[in-house]
């Protein structure tokens, strides 16, 4: 398994003090059955399942701090098959810049901007709390800053699963990533699809652009290297980050996104039963299954609006 870098992804519920909006919205997503799996937002299988709207509150520290996000949930499933959710909230912008490398009077400068993600929690393991309080359990403050503390679970016996849906470095590519939370950290499944940082040894400039030039998405294996005195123009842009493509356990969780109207509609799916079941959870349609969701708007590391504890049941 290939170990991430760790960084602090305040789902963490109650980071430094923040409270749910207790009582302001639906704690529990009833995942209906249907008879194929729904291809998009858009599908006719969503009429069928109940919306669930949670209200999420704004992680404390952060620009969200005393700010509130509804998010509206759906959740169907096929018999022996996927499970398939759909997250709907507000955001009047759609962020995909990333920091994104632009050309301006003879040298290159990081744009101001991150991406919109969807993050949800399950347990695979059973983590001690995790049903009453959430991800707060697995965020653990070894350090004074904020920036360095860790997402890990108190025991070696405790194991959370993390899909995280970027617009950028992920949905660019169809897929969450699917990772897992053990004692020591935040983990990547076993497999490809992380993306890699586009910078000169010098960090100053990128190194690599799209083969065919110009603007667009930058992905593993259609990119050139920078060679000294390429010619540039005020404005260009050239994409930090070299998206890769998916594969392995890292693939398991398919996403299908759409910005429109100042809207987020995302689609995770995955199958009911990978069959890894060290590292995903499993889910059997006659359990229900504790979950927790994060938003960033333009935003990572702690700067997130946070779920309280949610409930998953099957029809």
């Amino acid at each position: 398994m290939k170990k991430v870098a760790v960084f602090v992804m305040v789902m963490c519920l109650v980071l430094a003090g923040a409270a749910f909006s207790a009582g302001k919205g639906d704690t529990e997503v009833t995942a209906k059955k249907v008879s194929a799996d729904p291809k998009d937002a858009g599908s006719p299988e969503w009429g069928s399942a109940k919306e669930a709207v949670i209200v999420n509150d704004g992680a404390s520290g952060g620009p969200f701090e005393k700010k509130t996000l509804e998010v509206r949930v759906k959740a169907v499933y096929t018999k022996g098959g996927n499970i398939s959710m759909l997250f709907s909230w507000p955001d009047s912008e759609q962020s995909m810049t990333k920091e994104a490398w632009k050309f301006s009077k003879g040298k290159w400068e990081k744009q101001k901007g991150d991406e919109d993600k969807v993050a949800v929690n399950w347990e695979i393991k059973r983590i001690k709390n995790f049903a009453t309080k959430g991800c707060s359990v697995v965020c653990h403050s070894e350090a004074k800053n904020h920036d360095d503390w860790k997402y890990h679970t108190a025991t070696a016996t405790e194991r959370g699963d993390l899909w995280i849906w970027k617009s950028y470095t992920t949905g660019s590519m169809g897929y969450a990533e699917d990772g897992y939370v053990d004692d020591d950290s935040r983990k990547s499944d076993a497999g490809s699809g992380k993306a890699k940082k586009n910078e000169s040894s010098d960090k100053k400039k990128p190194k690599y652009m799209r083969k065919a030039g110009g603007p667009g998405t930058l992905v593993e294996g259609d990119t050139v290297e920078i060679k000294d005195g390429a010619k540039f123009k005020d404005g260009d842009v050239v994409p930090s980050w070299i998206l890769s493509k998916f594969s392995g356990s890292m693939a398991d969780i398919k996403a299908s996104a759409k910005w429109a109207n100042g809207k987020w509609n995302v689609m995770l799916q995955r199958k009911l039963d990978t069959g890894d079941k060290e590292n995903d959870v499993m889910f059997d349609t006659r359990r229900d299954y504790s979950f927790a969701v994060a938003v960033f708007n333009n935003s990572s590391k702690h700067n997130s609006y946070n779920s309280a504890p949610l409930k998953l049941k099957f029809d």
